[in-house]
């Protein structure tokens, strides 16, 4: 049985039976007039015919289905894979003497660094986009001036065409962005996310990443604000000095900066409040996620989500558009113990839409880098999974099979 076939097998009607075939799945996927989920469990059906256990090919089956119910075919693809990453500052995370919080275990001038690297092919989301043969594409959307100037080549790192100049600003004593500044950096990131996708002549994946001193403390922020949990079930380590990735002084530190930063804005003002909440602590770098994960979704292009940051802005832009629910991949478990509340949140929205719920993250690796670099490392899996529903044999196929032939 081949995609084209029923993508059931019902017995044929007989007497009293007025049951009639199931549709072909190639059908039921082109038809504008069925639901995404339809689309989706017509394809999770035809998944369990193939010749293997059912469900044994785990994450992959719900990728393959996820992919074929977005591109409307049997034969899903990812080879038209680009990466976008957003880069901007974080007031929390200056020096104190500077008016900050000192919130990382880095300074602030490591953010400008990773772009320059990245700049010059050299980061570690240039060497694994290379060797995966994805589409990488760099947007200054905030960081703060370096001590020398430098401008960015215009090939892979560019400057936002508008963007927050010096990053946001201390959330502990103001108001990280105005509403106007979290618009404007949304609109970047849907400006940014069409057009990529219009220079490529067609993407069928694509994934953010992030680079931004501090932003372990802002997405921490965010999702204590919106899901009005506990400050320290948030907050990790983010970039840490150690090789285990453990900084017990650092996440003492930002536990005290978070709950300084509610209790000024008012932290039952900002629950369930995605735009106002990303004003009151967010960062530039996440509000372009938000808008480039929602531009990317209005399109029905799937993306593969990275680690804690990039789960934050899918958590986000899932509360103000719960369709966002139906193209997400988790690609990577985050070190950062806050992402899993992230990823319950998107879950409870997408059971409360009838939308699939996605399967939990495909790598657990340890991956706590950034730079998009747990998802650019999965999209081997997500090409795999889109081999098995196009080319994978049914068990009927297989049982038919002659020896010698």
């Amino acid at each position: 049985m081949s995609p084209n076939h029923p993508s059931s097998s019902p017995s044929s009607p007989q007497g009293g039976n007025n049951e009639q075939p199931s549709p072909p799945l190639a059908s039921i996927l082109s038809d504008g007039e069925q639901s995404f989920t339809h689309k989706y469990e017509a394809a999770r059906q035809y998944i369990d015919s193939l010749a293997k256990p059912v469900g044994s090919l785990g994450t992959l089956e719900d990728w393959g289905a996820r992919m074929a119910a977005l591109q409307q075919t049997t034969a899903p693809t990812a080879d038209g894979a680009a990466c976008l990453i957003f880069a901007a500052d974080h007031g929390v995370a200056k020096d104190k003497s500077d008016g900050g919080k000192n919130c990382s275990a880095y300074p602030q001038i490591v953010s400008r660094k990773v772009l320059e690297a990245l700049d010059h092919g050299i980061a570690g989301a240039s060497v694994l986009s290379k060797c995966n043969n994805v589409q990488l594409r760099v947007i200054d959307v905030g960081l703060a001036d370096g001590p020398v100037n430098y401008e960015w080549s215009g090939n892979t790192v560019r400057l936002a065409t508008k963007r927050i100049r010096g990053g946001t600003k201390n959330f502990c004593t103001s108001n990280a962005l105005t509403t106007d500044e979290v618009q404007i950096c949304i609109e970047v990131g849907r400006d940014e996310t069409n057009k990529l996708m219009k220079e490529m002549g067609g993407t069928n994946v694509i994934m953010f990443g992030e680079v931004g001193i501090g932003n372990t403390t802002t997405a921490s922020a965010l999702i204590a604000a919106l899901t009005h949990v506990n400050v320290a079930t948030v907050c990790g380590s983010g970039a840490s000095t150690t090789r285990d990735g453990i900084n017990e002084e650092i996440v003492a530190r930002k536990i005290d900066i978070i709950q300084e930063a509610l209790n000024f804005h008012g932290s039952t003002s900002l629950s369930n409040n995605p735009l106002q909440a990303l004003s009151a602590v967010g960062g530039a770098e996440i509000c372009s996620m938000v808008g480039g994960i929602l531009e990317a979704s209005k399109h029905d292009v799937a993306i593969l989500v990275d680690g804690f940051i990039v789960t934050t802005a899918a958590m986000i832009a899932c509360m103000i558009d719960p369709m966002v629910c139906r193209v997400l991949l988790f690609s990577t478990k985050s070190t950062e113990k806050g992402q899993m509340i992230a990823i319950r949140t998107i879950t409870e929205i997408a059971t409360a839409n009838s939308i699939p719920v996605q399967t939990t993250p495909a790598l657990d690796m340890g991956l706590r880098m950034g730079e998009a670099s747990g998802c650019i490392t999965s999209v081997p899996l997500l090409r795999s999974a889109c081999a098995i529903i196009s080319n994978l044999a049914t068990l009927n196929d297989v049982m038919c099979l002659e020896m010698g032939k």
